[in-house]
This record gives structure tokens, C-alpha cells and sequence, in this order.
């Protein structure tokens, strides 16, 4: 039995995991792929990457480079986080809908910490409510904020958004992490630099 075909033009925009490399970056892996090179990140290709990812941020910084998006997500969040913290986040955040708890598995059980939105975002509010809403022994503490840019639901956040969420992040002593899979679409969506929205 044949696979089914799948026409050709058409687009999927539910992750970019469905479509194939572009050719710029398909011909930049031939070009890579020549020749022997030190391995496990001391070579040349690693650096010139590491270093675009800091210009394009902005800022000094170490990069890690992960398989895919679910891997990125639970190791930052295992990275800032112990087994008795949280995680709080949106109820339709990528990290709790479609991650089959690989960020629970990979901190060693940090619980998330799930708010109900009308529309996919977190708000200041929200945050503010679990990291005041109990502080006994049995309660798992509020560790790290997740935000998934733009959300599950399409919208984006704001420059402002994402500063008043940070604020409320600082005032309790939270970290705030950022689920960019579709990072350059709100880049684009809201005309602004990568290191506006970081």
C-alpha cells in the first residue's frame, strides 16, 4: 500500500518541524559537511553560530543548541528549576499541551502551575496570584514564569506585555522563560528586534 500523496504547495503553519530546510541553510550544511572538523562544539561552524545568535540578541551569552523545541523547553526549564519548584504558565502554553511532560520528567517533577486565560496569554495577574496564593511547605514553590511566543492561540505579546510580565517576574524573584518556537513570527508580527521582546 502506497502512502498517500500530499500536494505539493501545500503549507503547514502548525510548527516549523513540518517543513523541509530552506536552501540557503540545506546548501550551508554541504558546504559544512566537507572535510573533518574538532568535535562536541569546538569547531569552527559551532562558533560562527553561536556568535550570530549573540548578535542577533544582542547580548553576551551562552548558547546551547538543542534537538528540538521540546528539548530546549524542558532543559531551560530543568536548568532553573528543582524538583519542589513550579512552573507557571498559560493553560494552552506549549509546554502544557503538547509536551507529553517532558519538562515535568526532565526537572525531576517540578508540577506546573496552570492559570486560566481567556486567550492564551499570561498576564501579570495571573503570575501575581500563584507566586502569592500559598507559601506552606506542601505548596510546590513558584520557581519560573513560561510564556509561549506567540501563544498557542495565534496572538502575540507585546514589547509592553512582556515587560510588565518581567516586572512581576523580578518583584518575586521568579525566572521568566520564553517558549520561541515561532519566535521570528512575532519578531515580524510586532516590527521589533529580537533583543526587544528577550
Amino acid at each position: 500500500m502506497s502512502a498517500p500523496s500530499t500536494p505539493v504547495n501545500t503549507q503547514q503553519f502548525a510548527s516549523d518541524n513540518y517543513a523541509g530546510i530552506c536552501p540557503q541553510a540545506w546548501e550551508a550544511m554541504q558546504e559544512a559537511n566537507a572535510g573533518h572538523a574538532i568535535a562536541y562544539g569546538d569547531d569552527v561552524w559551532t562558533t560562527q553560530a553561536s556568535d550570530a545568535f549573540r548578535k542577533l540578541f544582542e547580548t553576551d551569552c551562552e548558547v546551547f543548541f538543542a534537538f528540538n523545541g521540546t528539548a530546549a523547553n524542558s532543559l531551560a526549564l530543568a536548568a532553573l528549576s528543582q524538583s519542589y519548584h513550579s512552573v507557571i504558565c498559560s493553560d494552552t502554553a506549549h509546554v502544557e499541551t503538547d509536551e507529553c511532560g517532558a519538562p515535568e520528567f526532565f526537572s525531576n517533577g517540578s508540577k506546573l502551575l496552570v492559570a486560566k486565560t481567556d486567550n492564551g496569554k499570561l498576564t501579570p495577574e495571573h503570575v501575581r496570584h500563584f507566586a502569592t496564593n500559598r507559601n506552606d511547605i506542601h505548596y510546590p514553590k513558584p520557581r519560573v514564569v513560561t510564556i509561549t511566543q506567540p501563544t498557542e492561540t495565534g496572538l502575540v505579546y507585546s514589547v509592553e506585555e512582556i515587560k510588565a510580565i518581567s516586572a512581576v517576574c523580578k518583584e518575586f524573584g521568579l525566572s521568566l522563560h520564553m517558549d520561541g518556537a515561532r519566535f521570528a513570527n512575532a519578531c515580524a508580527s510586532l516590527g521589533c528586534s529580537p533583543s526587544d521582546i528577550t
